[in-house]
């Protein structure tokens, strides 16, 4: 197999490494904020650092300046309330109930195995801290079909401009790697849908490289796939992380309630004003050995050591004490945390009505979040179906195969409500099957249908037999005794 041209590799990689750093720099600010590492924790509140630098200057501090940096975890309280409305229950596929290749659906469950839960959780988390997610599969004949999640920060993707729908046509991934001698380097995987190259660099001041295997030959290994295995699932359609939307809220909340926090420190000391005082520096103290010796005063730690002070009868102290506006600041935060709902399109878990709410109230609550919901579902319906036809090509089964996604939101509902509706609505409009789809206590509807079924055969059954012991069989003629 020939080998690539490096140096065109080394360009390409070094264009789009630069080309990515916004969206690298975006993903790990989301990462960071939904690990609740905001931006209060290097900067703290307002000119709290200017006024540790002006007393850090004096040389000492005469009052106590406190600085905390109290972040809020907003972003992930977000993060995780759309990532379990939609995943809560994940997508689900089928056929068409009239299809007789009903077993397929079997084997797409069984090739999707035990990880599928944890792996399109991680997906919407993905997804909505960087931008997009990642996803990476692989397989072997004869060996099981496997697929995970990759760490978004390290795909670089390249798109192919040309085309409108704008198809994947190189990826790159790149990680740190240990190799089989033990040495640590910077891996760079370069995918296309014949291939992958894989490719090193020891340090910042090395090349590129192609990795060599124990045998002399470059790590270039060629697949089957027809496409690169990795697969895309866009937060929206501009990529953009849910932070975008509200940080500048998060920040304000996080400096507000630092600041609030300093305050409280802060009003424990007290500046103490002495008039007609021009103020002691000397004063005569003793060595160890006994002997008198004159030393600076540090007036606050007289104070604070004596508790009182010596004035003739013009002077005079007079205490100053912070004041920490409550009320203000109170309402600020109110008006921050409403907003940031709003921005956040989320739901808020304390809303002003409570209770047995109907199905309408129930809707109109978490109308924001649905729609934030749907337009990541819009996204991720297609990179699914990707990932359906990529296990119909490994199962050898047709991949034109007609496969439905039923995804089931995560939400409080009226049963009452949802139970009446079906109960009223008469079969002419709605079939049996369909009732027994939507009706709340049915998990799965294929399982309840033969149950029905089942118990309406077992009943019928019943019923002739409990005829034929009644009515008495009619006799044939010569049968007479």
């Amino acid at each position: 197999m020939q080998a690539p041209d490096i140096n065109a590799i080394r360009k390409m990689i070094e264009y789009y490494e630069e080309d990515n750093r916004n969206f690298k720099q975006q993903a790990e600010e989301g990462i960071a904020y939904y690990r609740n590492e905001n931006k209060i924790l290097r900067t703290g509140a307002a000119a709290i650092d200017e006024v540790n630098a002006y007393l850090k200057k004096l040389g000492k501090n005469p009052l106590k300046s406190a600085d905390n940096r109290i972040p809020t975890n907003w972003h992930r309280i977000f993060t995780d309330q759309k990532t379990g409305y939609l995943f809560t229950y994940p997508p689900q596929f089928d056929t068409d109930s009239d299809s007789e290749d009903t077993e397929i659906v079997d084997k797409i469950k069984e090739a999707l195995g035990d990880d599928y839960e944890k792996v399109i959780k991680q997906l919407g988390t993905d997804a909505s801290n960087a931008g997009r997610a990642w996803l990476h599969y692989w397989y072997q004949k004869g060996e099981p079909f496997e697929y995970y999640f990759i760490d978004p920060l390290e795909i670089i993707p390249i798109y192919d401009n040309q085309n409108v729908k704008k198809p994947l046509k190189y990826l790159i991934r790149r990680y740190n790697f240990v190799d089989y001698t033990g040495a640590s380097k910077q891996r760079y995987e370069l995918w296309d849908s014949n291939q992958v190259c894989y490719l090193e660099r020891l340090s910042s001041n090395h090349d590129i490289e192609f990795e060599v295997l124990p045998n002399g030959r470059y790590n270039i290994e060629s697949h089957t796939y027809g496409e690169i295995p990795f697969i895309e699932f866009p937060n929206n359609d501009a990529r953009l992380n849910d932070l975008q939307m509200y940080k500048g809220l998060i920040d304000a909340v996080d400096k507000l309630i630092s600041g609030f926090a300093n305050d409280i420190d802060d009003i424990q000391e007290i500046i103490w004003v002495i008039r007609n005082y021009a103020g002691e520096v000397m004063e005569t103290a003793y060595d160890k050995d006994g002997n008198e010796v004159e030393v600076s005063i540090d007036l606050r730690q007289k104070l604070k050591a004596k508790k009182f002070a010596l004035v003739d009868e013009k002077g005079g102290i007079d205490a100053l004490r912070n004041e920490i506006p409550y009320e203000a600041r109170g309402r600020f935060l109110d008006i921050l945390t409403e907003q940031l709902y709003i921005s956040a399109m989320a739901v808020n878990p304390n809303p002003e009505q409570t209770g047995n709410a109907t199905g309408t109230y129930i809707e109109f609550l978490y109308s924001l979040l649905e729609l934030k919901g749907g337009l990541m579902e819009l996204e991720f319906r297609p990179a699914l179906n990707q990932l359906i036809r990529a296990i119909l090509k490994y199962c050898d089964l047709p991949e034109d195969t007609k496969i439905e996604q039923k995804w089931t939101r995560n939400k409080p509902r009226n049963d009452l409500e949802i139970s009446q509706i079906i109960a009223q609505t008469p079969s002419s409009v709605l079939s049996d099957e369909t009732k027994t789809k939507e009706h709340p206590l049915v998990e799965n509807w294929k399982t309840e249908r033969e149950r029905v079924e089942k118990q309406i055969d077992e009943a019928r059954q019943n019923m002739m037999d409990q005829w034929q012991d009644e009515i008495p069989l009619i006799q044939k003629p010569g049968d007479e005794k």
